[in-house]
């Protein structure tokens, strides 16, 4: 029998074309309610830019095989339809093709995939999406270099919501995306973004300097100069300046150049003087959050870590009351985090915590015990569990079993072994550095193991399943 020809329109760059849904590490309700936190707020943003990428993403989302997805092609079919509205108020007519290629096709995929919606009128037919992608994909010469900017920017948006997996990807995207076109903030913010990130997962702490940190502050200066009122790229900025020592006064007039009018510019101001410890300034910058129409749900977990240092101080002065307090406040913010999100894992993994400093211990070993499993398809938020958990039970080892505090100082050995051997040898820093979660994990083990009747015959399995990498 002969194979059905494949249809041409099938190679045009578009979500389903993308390779989207391998190698994610971010959970499906995750990436959902930080784009949809974002689309809430478009209005807010004060430099230039379209929301068509994320609409055009959003829309492809409802349709995608990412667990946890309900098909739902009416919702699909709403956000292409907002994207399309929102792309004729585009005044470049590249860009504008751009957005109207990937529409186009990602409707077609939806059609080939799961056939007509029937009496649906309002649906474009494949018939008349071919057509119309056709002329498109013609009338951009098949296609301009500045049509496939616009694409990779588009596919680089996407990929940079997927989590480390994908971060290489989306910056090299964006690399060519900004070869070609060189005037968009937006690209070059998004670029730094992505250099900065990949560099700080391999390093055990954010206050460390990286060698990627010129390019990184080259991307956001560019993203500045191009749009002035870009003050997101400028707090990045200032928090990357702040690591430098000799950069603080740069970093400090940079951060109090920015306006406190939208919520992504106050969590991040908030972020640079929670980080520079001053954490009354922090929560005054934060607070003010609350009173936008839409607050996300990170501003609530940012306001959230403020209570919980504020505590942490309190209590090494033996403030026990005032230390209550914020324990109070802390666990607040956590609700409001995750009623918004309530898959946002470091505000669960905190909200386990708070349960121990309240006393209840068995509730917060419950629900770390959730959380793990939510997370057993996502290495790097696992072994950030397993670990925290570890921690947890060791403090409070006289309330729980060590059997299981054993248990899970293992799962950190053999989570750290899988990070390392399956997805990025160059995570050792973070994992195998002097505080890193193997070491951490191997220290504890050999303690426990030289306690045991047997121990000398499990420290040299451990021994040996390091060896493997040669740890």
């Amino acid at each position: 029998m002969a194979q059905k020809p494949v249809d041409w329109w099938t190679k045009i760059p578009c979500h389903f074309t993308w390779n989207l849904e391998v190698g994610v590490d971010v959970d499906f309700m995750s990436i959902v309610n930080n784009l949809d936190s974002k689309l809430e707020t478009f209005s807010e943003t004060l430099w230039e830019g379209s929301p068509c990428a994320l609409l055009l993403f959003r829309g492809y989302l409802e349709v995608s095989k990412f667990d946890g997805v309900i098909l739902n092609r009416k919702k699909a079919e709403e956000f292409f339809n907002n994207a399309d509205h929102e792309n004729e108020n585009v005044t470049d007519s590249e860009e504008q093709s751009a957005y109207t290629i990937v529409s186009l096709a990602n409707r077609l995929w939806i059609l080939e995939k799961f056939g007509d919606l029937g009496d649906d009128r309002a649906t474009p037919n494949r018939e008349t999406l071919t057509r119309r992608l056709e002329e498109v994909w013609k009338s951009t010469s098949q296609v301009s270099d500045n049509v496939r900017a616009h694409l990779e920017a588009t596919a680089a948006f996407a990929l940079s919501r997927l989590g480390p997996g994908k971060y290489e990807e989306a910056e090299l995207r964006y690399r060519k995306a900004t070869t070609i076109i060189s005037t968009q903030s937006s690209w070059f913010h998004s670029l730094g973004f992505l250099i900065g990130r990949q560099a700080r997962l391999k390093s055990p702490s954010w206050e460390d300097c990286y060698d990627e940190m010129d390019e990184e502050i080259k991307c956001y200066k560019k993203a500045i100069d191009l749009d002035p009122g870009n003050d997101s790229a400028r707090c990045d900025l200032a928090l990357l300046l702040i690591k430098r020592p000799d950069r603080e006064k740069d970093a400090r007039k940079i951060i109090g150049q920015t306006k406190d009018t939208t919520c992504e510019v106050i969590i991040k101001k908030g972020r640079f003087f929670r980080r520079q410890k001053e954490f009354l300034e922090a929560l005054y910058v934060l607070l003010k959050g609350e009173d936008l129409k839409n607050p996300r749900s990170e501003l609530f977990f940012q306001i959230s870590c403020v209570f919980f240092q504020l505590g942490t101080q309190a209590g090494t002065m033996k403030d026990f009351t005032r230390k209550s307090e914020y324990l109070s406040s802390e666990i607040k913010y956590l609700d409001k985090c995750l009623q918004l999100e309530p898959t946002h894992f470091f505000a669960k993994r905190n909200k386990a915590i708070s349960f121990g400093k309240s006393g209840l211990i068995s509730q917060g070993a419950q629900l770390f015990r959730e959380i793990i499993e939510e997370q057993r398809k996502f290495p790097r938020n696992l072994i950030e569990a397993q670990f925290s958990f570890a921690k947890y039970l060791d403090l409070y080892k006289n309330n729980l079993t060590s059997k299981e505090l054993i248990k899970t100082w293992e799962d950190v050995v053999d989570s750290s072994l899988r990070i390392l051997r399956e997805i990025d040898q160059n995570e050792n820093n973070k994992i195998t550095g002097d505080n890193g979660y193997l070491e951490k994990a191997r220290s504890k083990l050999t303690d426990f193991y030289l306690k045991q009747a047997d121990g000398k015959q499990k420290l040299k399995q451990l021994e040996e399943k390091l060896s493997q990498l040669n740890l």
